[in-house]
């Protein structure tokens, strides 16, 4: 494979530096608490947003946004609809909705941004998570805002530089208690590790997780409760089996709630109700006795949970790229099919117009000359069915033509049904040559696509 993909490249010269060539799915999404209409997606191909609960969908290019490559930005939303994204270029930053972005005033040496967070309670602040590489490995360091992501300053102390720290999270009920989580390898094996500050990160205090060296690469902090600062959820990640886990007194005492496939996590905003799940489907339950039962057999890449709707991110095969339910799981409406995406978010228009044709056969979605010959860009299966890929942690990369697909250097389009086209040896070769620092992190580190 490695051969024909070099020699793919040798002969295809992609036309646009700004499409990564990975199929297309999404795999976060966060609510505008100020305006709960108001939806951004994060995607394989940039950003997509709502600004009517759903019903339209516009794009937002990488370009504009700020980087290139293949990256998973984790995407935080402050106050008055400001937009933050943690890059390996840095903090960008958009006080539009998303219209016009820069990168937020930070010390960064070129250090890349793994995680951020931003406070419920104080939607003006956030916190961020840098690595800065060293001889060997990385060491981490925090960074706050308290300017509505204007600027982000030193934060607290770092963590014991053997640990490589992937992800941290503020207890909404107490400012001051902050979690972080990572792992730490001795003499090559890897123990999964918690640690809170209870000081806005002056001091920290570890602790040990379940964690199996063997199976498990990673743990990721999945929630705080809202109103109990010591309970805290946690998620391992695995090829196999992931597991769930849950501490009620900050630490010092870790359960496993779960084991399974764990791709995505919500807790609802009072904390009584838990959504979590992966290729097995959805379950939920009550946080205060942790009995699962399943409630759909939706393939989860995503969850986040209002007050009375539950909102999920799948791939087509499952019917639709993102859903909404309003029984707490048990069924799904369509919100978006990748090829009813409207184009370029208008404001931003002119910074991504180059990269939308390719973008739009990626998605299947019509050209007008297409619309004109009576193509249906509402049905699900009209080029988008299917090629959302199998996401895993990390995300995978396309694999060889499906039986009886043909591979040439196309448009980089996925035919009805998920049959790659003949974009597929582009696709391929753009994503081998294309792998950024922050997709080397994540490959090596087995980062979570939060």
């Amino acid at each position: 494979m490695a051969s024909w993909v070099a020699a793919l490249g040798l002969f295809c010269a992609a036309p646009t530096a700004h499409a990564n060539g990975r199929y297309p799915k999404a795999d976060q999404l966060v609510i505008a608490r100020e305006h709960p209409e108001v939806l951004t997606v994060r995607a394989t191909f940039g950003l997509l947003v709502s600004r009517d609960s759903g019903r339209n969908w516009d794009w937002i290019c990488e370009r504009a946004i700020g980087y290139s490559g293949v990256q998973d930005p984790t995407i935080g939303l402050m106050t008055g609809g400001t937009i933050i994204a943690s890059l390996s270029e840095g903090i960008a930053r958009s006080t539009d909705q998303g219209c016009s972005w820069g990168f937020s005033e930070a010390t960064l040496s070129d250090s890349p941004v793994i995680d951020l967070t931003v406070r419920r309670e104080a939607p003006n602040q956030a916190l961020a998570l840098v690595w800065d590489p060293q001889n060997v490995g990385y060491s981490s360091r925090f960074l706050a805002s308290d300017d509505n992501g204007r600027s982000f300053v030193p934060y607290g102390n770092p963590i014991d530089p053997s640990v490589l720290v992937v992800t941290l999270d503020v207890a909404p009920s107490n400012p001051s208690r902050v979690y972080a989580s990572g792992t730490r390898s001795v003499d090559g094996v890897r123990s999964g590790l918690l640690f809170r500050s209870d000081d806005d990160g002056e001091h920290w205090t570890e602790y040990a997780v379940p964690f199996d060296p063997k199976l498990e690469q990673g743990v990721y902090i999945a929630a705080v409760d809202p109103s109990d600062a010591n309970t805290v959820y946690l998620r391992t990640s695995s090829a196999t089996v992931s597991r769930l886990l849950v501490s009620h007194d900050g630490g010092k005492q870790v359960e496993v709630a779960y084991a399974g496939s764990l791709l995505a996590f919500a807790l609802s905003p009072d904390g009584k109700q838990l959504y979590f799940g992966g290729e097995d489907g959805l379950y939920s339950g009550l946080a205060r006795d942790l009995d699962f039962e399943p409630r759909s057999r939706l393939r989860l890449l995503c969850l986040a949970a209002t007050e009375d709707t539950v909102y999920a991110c799948s791939d087509e095969r499952s019917g639709f790229t993102v859903g909404s339910s309003s029984d707490g799981g048990f069924s799904f409406e369509p919100l978006l099919h990748l090829n009813t995406v409207r184009g370029p978010l208008a404001c931003s228009k002119d910074e991504c117009e180059r990269d939308w044709p390719l973008v739009r056969a990626q998605l299947g979605i019509p050209t007008p000359g297409e619309l004109d010959a009576g193509v249906d860009a509402s049905a699900p299966d009209a080029g988008a069915a299917g090629s959302a890929g199998s996401s895993a942690d990390p995300p995978s990369e396309p694999g060889p033509p499906a039986s009886g697909a043909t591979s040439s250097c196309g448009t980089g389009g996925f035919a009805a049904g998920g049959a790659p086209a003949s974009g597929l040896g582009l696709a391929l070769a753009m994503a081998a040559a294309r792998f950024s620092l922050r997709r080397r992190l994540r490959a090596r580190f087995r980062l979570p696509a939060r």
